[in-house]
């Protein structure tokens, strides 16, 4: 009989462990809970609060390699210079159009069946100079207008289409052009990179 009621005191003894980890377990998670939001604030927002910083510090031309900016004609679509290169002859020109607005907006650089005619209408200006885009020796222009027979660029919301040319490079001694194309208003004093 004595060895019955020290089975009864193992049980309640392993009971009471049980419960004591139990409430013990219940006292962490209760902790955990209330310091949930101050190790999400320790851990992620105060690093990314300093990097929000440092990319404020930093010009938005500098972090998104916009060199300037213009409007169109198309609204809430934006032309966005993001490289004027001069490298072994050729300066390559790239512009980025977004659309920045909450409705689809549709771009036409050529028209269909134009046959290169609209090609002219972009072009780089330096000095009392105009330069054309490059061809190559069939004639086809080294441009992203050289894509189709009519080259346009729907854009929904959010979205952009980068487009690009090739023009023979004005002297080493000309350090900015003017950029023209139909689609926005000139680009005017950019400066030259060179590779």
């Amino acid at each position: 009989m004595d060895k019955l009621p020290q089975k009864t005191d193992e049980r309640t003894m392993q009971s009471a462990d049980a419960t004591q980890v139990r409430e013990g377990t219940d006292r962490w998670w209760s902790a955990s809970k209330r310091l949930a939001p101050t190790a999400l604030i320790a851990f992620v927002v105060m690093p990314l609060a300093s990097l929000g910083s440092a990319v404020a510090a930093t010009p938005a031309a500098q972090v998104s390699g916009v060199i300037q900016t213009q409007e169109t004609n198309v609204e809430g679509v934006v032309g966005e210079l993001t490289e004027c290169r001069r490298a072994e002859g050729v300066l390559t020109i790239k512009v980025r159009f977004r659309n920045s607005a909450t409705k689809p907006g549709h771009l036409t650089f050529t028209n269909w069946n134009a046959s290169g005619q609209d090609n002219p209408k972009f072009y780089v200006t330096a000095g009392n100079k105009k330069y054309f885009m490059l061809a190559d020796s069939d004639g086809t222009v080294l441009s992203s207008n050289a894509m189709g027979n009519g080259v346009d660029a729907n854009l929904a919301p959010g979205q952009t289409y980068l487009w690009w040319a090739k023009y023979p490079a004005p002297p080493a001694d000309v350090k900015k052009v003017n950029f023209m194309m139909p689609l926005t208003t000139p680009f005017e004093d950019v400066p030259i990179t060179d590779k």
